[in-house]
């Protein structure tokens, strides 16, 4: 049942694995295949689900939705889309797990890898792994505060019922097009999906993974993941649970950590740059000072 939950990029085919991992052709292959496919209206276009929203919607999730990948070296791993859930000193996105979960095991997650951020007015950053729950498949990604992107609202919880009138976003990583398309949230007789998720008829692709279910006000109702027959996606209610479960690991863990490794706390953020050669991820120069400055600044104005 756990590949129900997760129903996304982290597919184990043999076929999917291949793309992942090899480099040069197959590796443009497999971004165009697997991570490029649009859904549903792009934003420009002004018409199908983006008709649908309300205006003040339809500016809020141009500013709210970015596209993420993960890179292990050179190689690809995993893109997706992201909802901006922070953006005060420091900016935070919810994502899916399948950003840095292993391929050859699913109940671990990828050490080294560089996490690169596409947002809005085609502004790129680099990014580091905050918090993650592969069980509800869920990770946070933080970088540096960027003025003009806007968080989600996660303090309003509306009651949705089955039939509401529900729009899937998401936001392709290579192109930047922000693309939406509008279906119903509904029951599962079934009992094929986890009691954690819940159903809805949008249609999306791969693009769509990790970003936002709203309703035609553009309140969050989850996030979504894949699926070929219907859209499963994690309901708001849980992914605020995670999100208080990381804080409150933080507060217990974090003295304990200053206290008896004082040193650990300031030296570790930095291994996680590092691979065992020294090379951070295989990153140009310019591209390892960009990364490393944002994670400093988020440090000192946290």
């Amino acid at each position: 049942m756990t590949g129900n939950l997760r129903g996304d990029c982290s597919t184990r085919s043999k076929k999917r694995k291949k793309a992942c991992k090899n480099s040069g052709k197959t590796r443009k292959l497999h971004v165009d295949k697997f991570f490029e496919e649009g859904f549903g209206n792009l934003r420009s276009s002004g018409q199908g689900a983006w008709s649908e929203l309300s205006k003040v919607a339809v500016s809020n999730l141009s500013k709210s939705v970015v596209s993420l990948a993960s890179f292990d070296g050179a190689t690809m791993h995993c893109a997706c889309t992201g909802i901006v859930i922070r953006n005060e000193n420091g900016m935070r996105c919810l994502t899916s797990a399948s950003l840095i979960r292993s391929f050859d095991d699913d109940s671990k997650i990828m050490p080294f890898v560089a996490i690169e951020l596409h947002l809005p007015k085609n502004q790129v950053t680099y990014g580091w792994l905050a918090d993650y729950d592969l069980q509800h498949n869920i990770a946070v990604v933080e970088t540096r505060f960027f003025p003009g992107l806007q968080a989600i609202n996660l303090e309003h919880q509306l009651q949705f019922e089955s039939h509401n009138k529900v729009v899937a976003v998401g936001r392709c990583f290579k192109s930047g097009k922000l693309m939406a398309t509008s279906g119903m949230l509904m029951d599962d007789p079934s009992g094929v999906y986890r009691k954690e998720l819940m159903i809805s008829t949008c249609e999306i692709t791969m693009v769509g993974v990790g970003g936002p279910l709203v309703d035609l006000d553009g309140n969050f109702v989850g996030m979504n993941f894949y699926s070929k027959e219907r859209t499963p996606f994690l309901p708001m209610s849980t992914i605020i649970k995670c999100l208080e479960n990381f804080k409150i690991q933080y507060v217990f863990l974090l003295p304990a950590m200053f206290s008896h490794f004082p040193l650990l706390c300031f030296c570790f953020p930095i291994s996680a740059f590092l691979k065992l050669d020294g090379r951070p991820f295989g990153l140009p120069g310019k591209k390892k000072k960009k990364l490393l400055f944002s994670y400093f600044t988020s440090l000192f104005y946290t």
